[in-house]
């Protein structure tokens, strides 16, 4: 029976991505969007099988899968233990993977290769959000933006039922109604939109949300003409103020602290050196060395003990070697300002993208002392980490090759 459902959805998901209006306006040809759906979903497929073979007690995946059985159990018959599961708000917001296989449950008859398809379609039409603000922020350059689909730890971590994957979905359409704000003006819609996603993001990880504030910010001061930058700057000023009211700079390392403290009381067989935080801005300075290291360096060759990490510390060790890359060519050509003319050094969206990528492998590193847990919450930051630098790369012969075989054999003009 899963496998006929399994078929019958294959064929519902390969239709609606070739179909979908949303999805046909990213420009890419329907062969090709079926092709790299179809990859999303092997991915996590193997990513499943990955889990059950090397992970300790087969990782959160099976166990968010497990777990959801028995909490729709208690659920319809022992309301009880289903209050107890959910008694505090740091439960409700732990157990959202759980409630959306309970979801998903209903529609594949508790089987989690069908689950994992599903979720890979919902998650695609946030990766296709996601291309289609590439495609416009980064003009002339398919490449940065077929990076979303194919940059391997993105492609891994997203592609199972997990909360990076949703966290991409979210971002994916956050970001999409934030650019048609900016560029279109307001709309009831589209803003509406951006805030049901950003409330969303705050419910499946606070920590994410916070790492975009500073961020979004920027992009949406650098959108704005001279006189609304003055009253969104004395907005935000007034804002800050009133946060610091209600929580004080000297509370700041206590929260990271206890954020750190979360993770440092787990096991796991990857540790990596990180010193503890006692709540102090001292203790919380002496540790940004590590945090630096950890957060946008590791894993390094060898690091963490398993052969998977090999695969996520080569990958870390190409995307380092394109930006330094990138920002030699960028200083020598400050020697040629009409290349500084024709290319600008930074826009205000690879602005956003590196802002977000810092405080967010930043916040990772002094928090988590894990190499696997670092490789999967740092996969989406990657991302836009690498974009700004890779898009500055375009007008190179190579890169343009590319880009021009990218936009004859994968995509539609837009």
């Amino acid at each position: 029976m899963h496998i006929l459902l399994l078929i019958l959805y294959c064929i519902l998901c390969a239709y609606g991505v070739a179909k979908l209006r949303f999805i046909r306006k990213s420009g890419i040809r329907p062969a090709m969007l079926q092709i790299l759906f179809g990859l999303h979903v092997l991915t996590g497929w193997l990513h499943n099988a990955i889990a059950w073979r090397f992970y300790p007690g087969h990782g959160d995946i099976w166990d968010y899968f497990e777990k959801s059985f028995m909490y729709r159990d208690r659920l319809f018959s022992r309301f009880d233990l289903w209050q107890s599961d959910n008694g505090t708000w740091t439960f409700v917001t732990h157990n959202g993977i759980i409630y959306l296989h309970m979801l998903l449950n209903c529609l594949s008859l508790g089987d989690l290769a069908i689950n994992t398809l599903l979720f890979a379609f919902l998650v695609f039409l946030g990766n296709i959000a996601l291309f289609r603000v590439f495609r416009q922020r980064f003009p002339d350059d398919p490449l940065t933006a077929f990076s979303i689909f194919l940059l391997p730890s993105v492609l891994f971590w997203t592609s199972c039922v997990h909360r990076e994957g949703v966290l991409y979905l979210l971002l994916g359409f956050l970001l999409f109604n934030i650019h048609r704000l900016l560029r279109r003006g307001f709309s009831w819609i589209h803003g509406t939109a951006a805030v049901i996603c950003f409330i969303a993001i705050i419910y499946f990880r606070a920590a994410f949300a916070v790492t975009l504030l500073p961020a979004l910010f920027c992009w949406w001061l650098s959108g704005k003409n001279r006189n609304r930058r003055r009253i969104l700057l004395f907005g935000t000023v007034a804002l800050i103020l009133i946060i610091l009211l209600v929580m004080p700079v000297s509370e700041w390392p206590v929260v990271i602290a206890k954020r750190q403290q979360e993770f440092i009381g787990l096991q796991g067989n990857s540790r990596l050196s990180l010193p503890i935080l006692d709540g102090s801005w001292v203790s919380l300075i002496k540790t940004l060395p590590y945090a630096i290291r950890n957060g946008l360096f590791e894993p390094l060759p060898g690091s963490g003990g398993q052969p998977i990490y090999w695969a996520f510390s080569l990958e870390l060790l190409a995307v380092w070697g394109l930006i330094i890359f990138a920002i030699l060519r960028t200083v020598r050509n400050k020697k040629n300002d009409l290349v500084l003319t024709r290319e600008p050094i930074l826009t205000s969206f690879g602005a956003f993208c590196l802002l977000f990528a810092f405080f967010g492998m930043l916040s990772i590193g002094i928090t988590i002392p894990f190499v696997g847990a670092i490789v999967r919450y740092r996969s989406i930051y990657l991302l836009f980490l690498l974009a700004p630098f890779l898009h500055s790369l375009r007008t190179l012969p190579l890169f343009q090759a590319l880009n021009e075989r990218l936009s004859a054999y994968l995509s539609h003009r837009l």
